[in-house]
């Protein structure tokens, strides 16, 4: 495998920007290499100039043949670098090392990011541009995935990547004497980019060390604060009486998560019996516990990690309520998971770079024919942090100690697999093909559109009609059910699109990496309900003359306990963890933010329900007619009841508090909530506005105005909100008018330019309404809610879109996890008091580095150590400047 490609599928989607440019450099040395042609081929003429014609010449070929196949890779043709081709009676001029259109920049001058292809930027999409196989750059199945504990561990399988050739015919030449002495200054841009690039990888990997030695030292202190809290947790349960207690009764107060000892030993009193040794059975385990702890704490304090405060710090004046020992456990054991994670990406970030600089300086060696490989990069890459910095190593091996010594009883290789089930898609070894899931998927699927086609074409029967009188009942109840069907199963187009732009919708929506769906997996579960449904509608249409022993109007109430059944099992069949993580945040959107923060994939599914609203309407419709009996003619009109508009705005109203809820979350500073729940606020009001109109008989002026103006208002903010804050669109600076910087499937970037007109064209498909009579309001009803689910389809593609954009603008790789104790803060030097507290019960671990006492400290931190590792690096420059001038 081609290097450029491996960094592609190897690289973290949110850090791309942060990798050496490989491309960039690549192009540079095609251009370095046409420079040094021509300039050669001039100096030839010039020494021999009988010959002069004939040099030039066979000069002009080689370099049309150099810029053609340049061009043929997929390179701009413009007027900078290669614009035009000469014509054959020119004279031969030297062509100037140009960086635009590779992305890189020299020294302290500005990137050129304008020309920067997009897939360097964000997306590592495959491009087509026809490149030779060169030898240098296979990979020969290399894995950065294994690499976690530095160069005594899994990182020997890459020893051979780091072995750089020794071979040097000037050994007692500087790199910068080297660079000097055998290019001139147009050929030394390559050597002023690559070092810019040396000096850009350096400063990130330094700064995401320190806040990944920041984030240790926090876990580190809220272990210890653990540690205490446990063994107050563990004095409280042993206060529970004992005596003539009735079993169930002594039980019943026992809290939850007591060990089995424990459990024994009251077990034991309630027949007034003793253990044979009390204090040893009940301290034993925990005096253990309580040592390997400690043996844990002090191997970490013995790997002596820079600036990692893993000292005992002061005792903590907080008081811990033991009730909370298990949420507090568990949401640690989280975080370090997390914090694992984050090391993980980051000791595969360092490893990835050094692969780089040695595959582009070998390519530029076998290119230049040069030997220029092992005095740069021993000079000016093997000193730096990116190399000798056993930082991350040691932290990774700190984590897996604290993992196995807190959370698995000592147990390393099960706490070394559990941890690396959080290994982030892009680094496992292989992907893998379920072809059983999509043959199911298929199957499921071709077995629903017969059976819907079929259905139909009973239900359009006068036979059947005049049979099943309630046959427009049930198609509207049908098609209440398909709609969150279909929705379902279109998501996991959604999936396969994200997954092939790379957009990281496992870390986004925050599911667990170990058991993230693939979208064919996805789909089983989906196509499943689909054909379930189509069977039910079948047997619905298909039997009803026959006179069955189920009654037809059964079977929609049969195919929603089904689907109750089988979302809610507690089985582990059909994907469970994924079932359970739906139901989970059902439940935290059905709380509005009032019971727990919101997080990305509360609004959005919030928003997903939003375009549901005529099923949760047509609820009301369901029971109505259950309780009524299907009477024909109908009692249940869905202009009728209030509860109609009250069931349709509840997920609007769910968005409405949780709005207001991110608004208090932000201490109030973020207005831009209230906006957002104003927005909210003009759908619920459109939605009593209409159906008073309604109510009223379509009738009255008032009425009908009331509804024009706030479906107006709504449809105008809504449209408006896609457009500018969801997807992030309408920039006037953008490479495509009205569009953004950066795309994500920029391939077929004109689809933007359709999503954005249908987007509003269907936020305004009210306008229905106003046309025919009554007769067809059911069939205008369920159009305008299918378009409204494909809306939102459409509309999910570019809003994650945008959300992977803006974590990759913050180089955001890690969740916000709230920790369980206050976060002691770093005393800065003019602190009096250094233990003092923070004041909330709770720190994001993610946001550890993003506050404003800690930036100016991180900087200075970064700005420090990077002076030895630049000291080198600078001295070459002002060498190499002086020698030039010469």
């Amino acid at each position: 495998m081609k290097f450029a490609r491996y960094l592609e599928e190897n690289a973290v989607d949110e850090w791309r920007r942060a990798y050496i440019n490989y491309r960039g450099l690549k192009k540079l040395i095609k251009r370095v290499a046409e420079h040094r042609a021509v300039r050669e081929a001039l100096e030839q003429s010039e020494a021999q100039s009988s010959g002069a014609h004939s040099v030039q010449n066979s000069a002009t070929r080689l370099l049309e043949r150099s810029k053609t196949r340049f061009f043929l890779r997929g390179s701009r043709q413009d007027g900078g670098y290669g614009a035009t081709t000469r014509n054959q009676g020119d004279p031969l001029t030297v062509p100037h090392v140009t960086l635009k259109g590779t992305g890189l920049g020299l020294l302290d001058e500005s990137r050129d990011t304008e020309a920067e292809p997009p897939y360097h930027l964000f997306f590592g999409k495959p491009t087509n541009e026809p490149e030779r196989m060169d030898d240098d750059e296979e990979m020969g199945g290399e894995n950065v995935s294994g690499v976690s504990t530095g160069e005594g561990g899994p990182l020997r399988r890459h020893s051979s990547t780091w072995v750089v050739p020794q071979a040097d015919r000037f050994p007692n030449m500087s790199a910068t004497d080297m660079i000097a002495q055998l290019f001139d200054e147009e050929e030394q841009k390559f050597f002023l980019a690559l070092d810019n690039e040396v000096e850009r990888i350096i400063q990130f990997y330094l700064e995401r060390e320190h806040e990944a030695t920041e984030r240790l030292s926090t876990l580190f202190e809220q272990l210890l604060e653990l540690a205490e809290h446990r063994r107050e947790f563990k004095a409280k349960t042993k206060k529970i009486p004992s005596g003539q207690l009735g079993l169930q009764r002594l039980l019943s107060k026992v809290p939850r998560g007591l060990d089995s000892d424990e459990i024994n030993r009251l077990k034991l009193s309630t027949q007034n019996r003793q253990p044979q040794h009390p204090n040893e059975v009940s301290s034993s385990d925990d005096d253990a516990g309580d040592k390997r702890r400690a043996e844990v704490m002090e191997h970490v304090q013995n790997l002596h990690i820079n600036e990692l405060r893993a000292s005992s710090p002061a005792p903590s004046t907080h008081v811990h309520d033991p009730v909370e020992y298990k949420a507090a456990h568990k949401k640690l054991r989280k975080a370090v998971m997390e914090n694992f994670r984050a090391l993980e990406i980051l000791n595969n970030y360092r490893i990835l770079n050094r692969n780089g600089f040695i595959k582009i300086l070998k390519k530029f060696d076998k290119t230049m024919q040069s030997q220029m490989m092992h005095k740069y990069y021993d000079e000016r890459v093997a000193h730096t942090p990116l190399v000798q910095s056993q930082a991350v190593p040691k932290m990774l091996e700190a984590l897996e100690e604290i993992f196995a010594g807190y959370f698995e009883h000592g147990d390393k290789k099960r706490a070394r697999n559990v941890l690396r089930e959080g290994v982030p898609q892009t680094l496992m070894t292989h992907v893998t093909s379920h072809y059983t899931s999509a043959y199911r998927t298929g199957v499921f699927m071709g077995i629903a559109l017969c059976l819907t086609v079929d259905g139909l074409r009973y239900a359009m029967q006068d036979r059947v009609q005049h049979v099943l009188p309630q046959w427009s009942q049930l198609l509207i109840v049908y098609g209440m059910e398909f709609l969150p069907t279909l929705f379902a199963l279109m998501f996991g187009l959604n999936l396969i699109a994200w997954q092939r732009v790379r957009i990281n919708s496992v870390f986004i929506f925050e599911l667990d990496a170990g058991n993230a769906l693939e979208p064919w997996q996805y789909f089983e579960l989906p196509a499943l309900l689909l054909m379930l449904l189509s069977i039910c509608f079948y047997i619905t249409f298909s039997t009803a003359p026959t006179n069955p022993l189920i009654s037809p109007l059964a079977w929609p109430l049969v195919w929603i306990v089904v689907v109750v059944i089988l979302v809610a099992n507690p089985l582990p069949i059909l994907h469970k963890s994924s079932r359970m993580w739906f139901l989970r945040s059902l439940a935290r959107v059905g709380n509005g933010g009032v019971l727990t923060s919101v997080e990305f994939r509360d609004f959005f599914l919030g928003d997903e329900l939003n375009s549901l609203s005529y099923t949760m309407m047509n609820l009301w419709l369901l029971g109505c007619e259950y309780q009524n009996d299907w009477t024909v003619p109908s009692q249940c009109s869905t202009s009728a009841s209030w509860w109609v508009p009250v069931l349709g705005a509840i997920p609007a109203f769910l968005r409405f508090t949780q709005c207001f809820r991110r608004y208090v979350d932000s201490h109030r500073m973020v207005r831009i909530h209230l906006v957002n729940a104003a927005k909210y606020a003009s759908s619920i009001l459109n939605i009593f506005f209409y159906f008073h109109y309604r109510h009223n008989g379509s009738q009255g002026t008032a009425a009908f105005a009331l509804w024009i103006l706030f479906a107006t208002i709504n449809s105008v903010f809504t449209s408006s909100w896609d457009l500018i804050m969801d997807w992030n669109l309408l920039r006037s600076n953008a490479h495509y008018p009205l569009l953004r910087s950066h795309l994500a499937f920029d391939d077929i970037w004109p689809m933007y330019y359709v999503a954005m007109v249908t987007n509003v064209f269907i936020r305004f498909i009210w306008i229905i309404y106003l046309f025919g009579g009554p007769g067809s309001l059911a069939l205008r009803s369920f159009l305008a809610a299918l378009l409204e689910m494909l809306r939102r389809w459409q509309w999910n593609f570019i809003r994650l879109e945008n959300e992977h954009l803006g974590n990759a603008d913050s180089f955001k790789i890690i969740r916000d996890l709230p920790l369980p104790y206050p976060v002691r803060r770093k005393p800065a030097p003019d602190d009096d008091d250094g233990d003092d507290d923070d004041d909330g019960k709770s720190f994001i671990l993610g946001s550890i580095s993003s506050l404003s006492d800690k930036k100016q400290m991180r900087m200075q931190h970064t700005i420090d150590t990077l002076e030895n590792a630049k000291m080198n690096l600078e001295d070459a420059r002002r060498r190499q400047r002086l020698e030039t001038a010469v």
